[in-house]
């Protein structure tokens, strides 16, 4: 009995072009996040030293893990799950839903008003938007992501 075809359900691409200078544009941006989070490292605070250097540390992190995304951008090496892997979407849209949580603590919703409460919503539909792709790649399998190479 024959297989039933899988119906391809492919995530639209952008082009090359774009995808070359997005990374370049964003790749020098973050060089340059990293040279500033290198200064929190060289040149600790006076007043804390350890928590400029911890965070300093966690910057850095963050700046290489996203010139390591640029420079796939720019090389375009595809992964199996897209850019980013489903539990790396998982850890983006938490520190998305952070972001309102952290508003109520510093007393943001009550310096800035309305446009607190409007940016919050934006990152509670971002938190919602990367969790759905996150579950929608997970569930497409393997093979139906990466580009067939025996396509006539």
């Amino acid at each position: 009995m024959d297989a039933l075809p899988i119906p391809e359900n492919r995530e639209k691409e952008l082009p090359r072009w774009i995808q070359f200078a997005m990374g370049l544009a964003l790749g020098l941006f973050t060089l340059l996040c990293a040279f500033a989070s290198m200064t929190l490292l060289f040149v600790p605070s006076k007043q804390s030293p350890i928590l400029g250097v911890a965070i300093g540390s966690v910057l850095l992190l963050g700046c290489l893990w996203v010139l390591e995304k640029c420079f796939r951008l720019v090389t375009g090496r595809k992964n199996r799950g897209g850019l980013m892997a489903p539990n790396t979407l998982r850890a983006v849209a938490l520190l998305f839903l952070i972001l309102p949580v952290a508003g109520l603590f510093t007393g943001s919703y009550q310096a800035m008003g309305a446009v607190a409460v409007f940016q919050a919503i934006i990152y509670f539909t971002v938190f919602l938007g990367l969790r759905a792709l996150a579950r929608k790649r997970e569930l497409v399998p393997p093979q139906m992501n990466q580009r067939s190479s025996n396509c006539r």
